[in-house]
């Protein structure tokens, strides 16, 4: 059998067509390994494999079924010499055998390639996700093979059955597309093409059990299509007629349908398919309100839930006003627990997303106020601006252009970020040289180029710039088709050019600058080193840090070494050795990282601050000041600013250096809670105490009574004496926690007492007072938490 099968396959790649495809898919698979991610045998190489054998194999299956009719009929004079098989059974194994030896060899090149390639090219590990290979890749092939040769072997003209192939692929597009279209996943699964398995910001990927039985499907099928062809083909004429099945026949096929349909049948609960009753059922709440349908955890706070409803409502008039109006539709809103819960049943873990044309949207739960909502919300609003189905901004109607989509959502939300506004961190980034060029951003394929932080930052600070200057009006005509000069009646060129003048004049300390840096020196997903490996390692490392810090330590450490140009996992090496009370170790590999970090201040003000705290696990006081002091001097982010104040006041009184050291140790908020009011008692008019607190209670939650009373002491105690980051905290901390209260009448007290702190910690104040004017009309008052003790 294996010599009559060589011999056939010798026969068959002699023809022209079929030795093409063989060298596309054999050396085009091999030439990929030099495109960024396609240098190992995982996820993006297997992807692409089993779309190219998807494909192209087809063809393969009809040249071998073709060549076997041949050789029944006698018709070539070079096949006369080759066996003639005598039953069906024997024909279709020597045609499928054929066409599956050739569409299975042409992978192993690309994998030995892509091995090859890793092993002596890179640091990366060649096996980080080798299993989506052949997962991906090899039931694509079977399948292309079986399927190819039952049109080889149903349609007499090759040509007409490589059309009627093409036509079957092409088909298998709809209940692939079905789903995605008008259900809520984002993850695509195609029998031919291979697997989907969400968004690209989505890095760390790990082989998923829906993808193991959605691959056990696609054997069923490719089994099904066999034996039907196998029972239908007649020897003598070399072709296709009715199927004549005996009663063990019909027992195989009632099986092989048996498993697809059972499988089908529990599409859902496999996550290979979701739909908006199942994912409803599954989240278990809902909750309505007068623009929106929430779905949301069973089981979630009350309040929490009418928080959001408020949260929801507050975003709509927002961008109503902004776009001009709304849609009159009902838009869904699905919360989930966890990244891991999204991710099981709609295909997108850490990534945030909206569907403009089904009006809805799917988001994590976060803290309030959510800072995702209003940007995932922006794009549902604009979809009555959109164009084609989709309704988002695109090119003839079907090329979206997600520079304007995605730019368009940043612009409507206008973040406040770390006490900088959109247009602060745009100018920081071009400060740096590290902002994407809108011309090419605001194309078709540029903004996929780019890192993800840095296009969102700037496309959404140019469009904002276009917003406030030339009015809304005008973004809402461009959003359509991203047609400047129809929008504008001016080249976008001219008008980037505009914008970059305006970013380079606005007043940006050098501070703030680094800052950028420090956010954006990440480059995209195409750019990174091992990207997959590291991502997942990273993801890894931070869950284990706490409950096993040498497995995070040999994680962090391997990171490290396949992108050694990121400090963050010295940083990391240096927390995991300090769980492992290697503190003195973690000190000086510190001490190296800041070495290396000297050009880059808010970096080094990090790394800086690490060192002071590893100083003060082994009580060298002196060195642990000079640290402090050093972060100070490199002006750094307000976070790093406030921490290194209150330790530096710590620093004068041991019973306040042992309470703040225990709370900044703790991972447990209980004992942190615990601590400082334990401290508190012994040191009531302690101002740090009294700040860390009421922030402490403010971020647990469940009783911002409590933390505006502590926030108020602290002002109260430490006046004007509290270093400006610290107060400038506990003032936006007090005017949060009093909205949170339920006391507006605070909430537009303190906001008009307000000191000048900038235009970002203004307009997030502001924010709150119209939250409170927008309560008082739509719900007839803020929401007032209840109470434990009254």
């Amino acid at each position: 059998m294996r010599q009559v099968l060589l011999s056939r396959l010798r026969t068959l790649v002699r023809r022209p067509a079929v030795i093409t495809v063989v060298g596309i898919l054999a050396l085009g698979g091999s030439a990929l390994v030099f495109l960024p991610l396609f240098g190992m045998p995982g996820f993006e190489l297997g992807l692409a494999l089993s779309i190219a054998v998807g494909t192209l194999g087809g063809g393969v299956g009809v040249a071998a079924a073709a060549q076997e009719r041949r050789i029944l009929l006698g018709e070539e004079l070079r096949l006369k010499e080759l066996p003639r098989p005598e039953r069906p059974s024997q024909a279709l194994a020597l045609a499928l055998g054929t066409a599956l030896l050739l569409n299975v060899g042409v992978l192993v090149p690309p994998f030995l390639s892509a091995t090859l390639f890793s092993v002596l090219g890179t640091a990366c590990d060649p096996f980080e996700l080798v299993g989506f290979y052949p997962l991906l890749t090899l039931p694509s092939a079977l399948l292309a093979s079986t399927v190819g040769v039952l049109c080889g072997f149903g349609v007499r003209r090759p040509g007409r059955a490589v059309l009627a192939y093409i036509g079957l692929v092409l088909l298998s597009g709809l209940p692939t597309a079905w789903p995605i279209v008008f259900g809520p996943q984002v993850y695509a699964f195609n029998h031919f093409l291979g697997h989907l398995p969400g968004p690209l910001y989505d890095e760390a990927l790990t082989v998923t059990p829906r993808l193991a039985w959605f691959r056990l499907e696609t054997l069923l099928l490719a089994g099904l299509v066999a034996l039907l062809t196998g029972v239908s083909l007649r020897v003598p004429e070399g072709r296709l007629a009715r199927p004549k099945l005996g009663l063990g026949a019909w027992g195989l096929v009632a099986l092989l349908m048996g498993g697809v349909v059972l499988i089908e049948a529990n599409g859902p609960a496999l996550g290979l398919r979701m739909n908006a009753e199942y994912l409803a059922e599954q989240l278990g709440g809902v909750r309505g309100s007068p623009h929106f349908r929430l779905y949301y955890p069973r089981g979630m706070d009350r309040e929490a839930v009418e928080r959001t409803v408020r949260d929801l409502e507050f975003r709509h008039a927002q961008l109503s006003r902004f776009l001009g109006g709304a849609p009159s539709e009902t838009i869904r809103v699905y919360l989930y627990r966890t990244e891991e819960e999204k991710q099981a049943l709609v295909g997108a873990g850490r990534t945030q997303f909206a569907k403009p044309w089904l009006y809805e949207l799917h988001i994590n739960d976060r803290p309030f106020p959510h800072t995702s909502l209003h940007h995932e919300l922006a794009h549902v609003m604009a979809a009555p601006a959109g164009s084609g189905p989709f309704r988002v901004t695109t090119r003839l109607g079907l090329w979206p252009l997600m520079g304007v989509i995605e730019g368009f959502a940043v612009a409507a939300d206008d973040p406040i970020q770390g006490e900088m506004t959109l247009h602060q961190w745009a100018a920081g980034m071009r400060r740096h040289k590290l902002a994407p060029d809108m011309r090419k951003l605001m194309g078709t394929e540029g903004f996929y180029q780019a890192a993800p932080s840095r296009a969102y930052t700037v496309a959404g600070s140019f469009l904002r710039y276009l917003a406030d200057t030339y009015g809304a009006e005008k973004v809402r005509v461009l959003y359509a088709h991203a047609d400047f000069q129809e929008a504008y009646g001016r080249s976008l060129d001219e008008l980037v050019t505009e914008w970059e003048r305006h970013l380079d004049t606005l007043p940006l300390d050098e501070d703030a600058a680094s800052r950028a840096f420090l956010r954006f020196r990440t480059g995209s997903l195409f750019t990174r080193m091992c990207a997959r490996e590291v991502a997942r390692l990273q993801e890894d490392a931070r869950d284990a840090l706490v409950s096993d810090p040498q497995d995070a330590l040999e994680r962090y450490q391997r990171a490290a070494k396949l992108q050694p140009e990121e400090p963050g996992y010295v940083i990391g090496q240096a927390a995991a050795m300090d769980q492992l009370d290697r503190t003195a170790d973690a000190a000086k590999l510190l001490a190296t990282l800041a070495e290396r970090v000297k050009d880059q201040p808010a970096m080094e003000a990090e790394v800086a601050m690490d060192q002071a705290e590893m100083a003060l696990r082994l009580e060298k006081l002196d060195e642990a000041r000079a640290h402090l002091e050093r972060v100070l001097a490199l002006a750094p982010s307000p976070e790093l600013a406030r921490g290194a104040h209150i330790r530096l006041a710590a620093l004068e009184s041991p019973s306040l250096l042992r309470a703040v050291e225990s709370f900044f140790r703790s991972t447990r908020d209980e004992l942190r809670l615990l601590q400082l009011s334990r401290a508190l008692e012994l040191n009531p008019k302690e101002p740090y105490l009294l700040y860390l607190l009421g922030r402490r209670v403010q971020q647990v939650g469940g009783a911002p009574g409590m933390a505006v009373e502590y926030t108020s002491r602290s002002l109260a105690v430490g006046g004007p004496t509290l270093p400006e980051p610290i107060r400038r905290e506990a003032l936006r901390s007090l005017v949060e926690a009093s909205y949170l209260a339920g006391d507006c009448g605070a909430v537009r007290h303190e906001v008009g007492a307000l000191p000048d702190f900038g235009p970002a910690f203004k307009a997030a104040a502001l924010e709150w007072m119209a939250r409170c004017d927008f309560e008082d009309g739509a719900f007839q008052g803020p929401l007032v938490p209840r109470q434990a003790f009254r």
